[in-house]
């Protein structure tokens, strides 16, 4: 039985060690935080290494939706800012750090499931969970890639935050989403 348990908490800490996600990927997010009547759909450009963001937004926030592209150099602490409908650019100084999406330190793999149809070959994917055991943080991600699917966030700083990433895919297709926008030049 010992060894039975040895055996198990050796898979758990290998799958929680093993998820590194990618550094250079692009998909499609929704983010909600309901208690500031906040929301997002986006198309996030994400550039680790490089520490640089790209999001076509559109968000919802009390009451009114606005539609931005906004460009975030984190190595250079430079954020532009441009809306969709007026053309006007905001350019200014980012004071936070690259906010690396992964596995935050301490999290452990709580659980596995499929997402998707049983019983229908190549219709379902691999999901491990993952949390902080103080309520903190609870994650899932694809076993193969470590992909990110859902995350919750409960922070003193920005309260409950709910992240979905769909439509993910490995790479930048296009590199010229890292330009400065022609409206801040």
């Amino acid at each position: 039985m010992k060894t039975i348990l040895l055996l198990a908490s050796l898979v758990v800490f290998s799958v929680a060690q093993f998820c590194i996600s990618p550094p250079l990927w692009q998909a499609k997010i929704f983010e909600a935080d309901p208690s500031k009547q906040f929301g997002r759909r986006a198309d996030i450009f994400y550039d680790q290494q490089n520490q640089r963001l790209a999001l076509l937004d559109d968000v919802y926030y009390e009451g009114r939706e606005n539609y931005t592209f906004d460009l975030l150099f984190f190595g250079q602490s430079k954020f532009y800012s441009v809306n969709l409908v007026t053309k006007v650019c905001t350019i200014g100084a980012l004071r936070e750090p690259f906010p690396v999406i992964g596995l935050p330190p301490g999290s452990n793999a709580t659980g596995e499931f499929y997402i998707g149809v049983s019983g229908l070959p190549d219709n379902y994917v691999l999901i491990d969970r993952y949390e902080d055991f103080d309520g903190r943080y609870v994650g899932m991600w694809t076993r193969l890639g470590c992909a990110p699917v859902a995350t919750f966030i409960n922070s003193t700083r920005y309260g409950n935050v709910f992240y979905e990433f769909f439509d993910f895919q490995l790479g930048i297709f296009d590199p010229n989403v890292f330009a400065i926008p022609q409206e801040c030049l």
